[in-house]
């Protein structure tokens, strides 16, 4: 069931990226979070990529599930995924995530980055225990990542997890 789930999720990222919103309606609602250390590759990657395509997509823009803002493409009318479940999983496995997609793992990172340096995330979720967002910058983050934060080749995670590749200027 989750498989299908992500298969309908991710249908068209290798062209749309973060870019575009992704399906995030009754047909793909999930608890991703609870994936991240399945021993299934394709369940525990296309998790894993649910929550970065879901900062992917708060970032750019076309859609926010865990509902920060307003004017976005697409906000869920009522809220499903919760930020603080999806950062939850992802400290307590971000040292297997790290071995075992080091290029998805770029990617999570790149966005809980700059969206918390965008708007720090004490302010844009009150609600959730800050210490949370501590044990994030503590784990993560270093002083050197100022400079360093980048993603990597959006093909070579793509390949990562499984999926398909489309645009060859991608893989620079």
């Amino acid at each position: 069931m989750v498989k299908n789930k992500l298969a309908i999720l991710f249908n068209g990222i290798e062209i749309g990226a973060f870019d575009t919103a992704k399906d995030w309606g009754d047909e793909t609602q999930d608890y991703y979070y609870k994936y991240f250390n399945d021993k299934d590759f394709e369940i525990r990657a296309g998790s894993i990529l649910a929550f970065t395509a879901m900062l992917g997509n708060w970032y750019n823009g076309p859609a926010d599930v865990f509902r920060t803002q307003t004017g976005v493409t697409h906000l869920p009318v009522e809220q499903f995924y919760f930020f603080d479940d999806y950062l939850s999983a992802f400290l307590a496995n971000a040292p297997s995530i790290k071995n075992d997609f080091p290029n998805l793992y770029s990617y999570t990172l790149y966005y809980l980055y700059v969206l918390d340096k965008q708007k720090v995330f004490e302010l844009v979720f009150p609600q959730i225990e800050q210490e949370l967002f501590k044990k994030m910058r503590t784990q993560l983050f270093s002083i050197e990542q100022d400079t360093d934060m980048y993603t990597p080749p959006f093909n070579k995670m793509l390949r990562e997890v499984g999926l398909p590749t489309f645009f060859p200027s991608w893989d620079l």
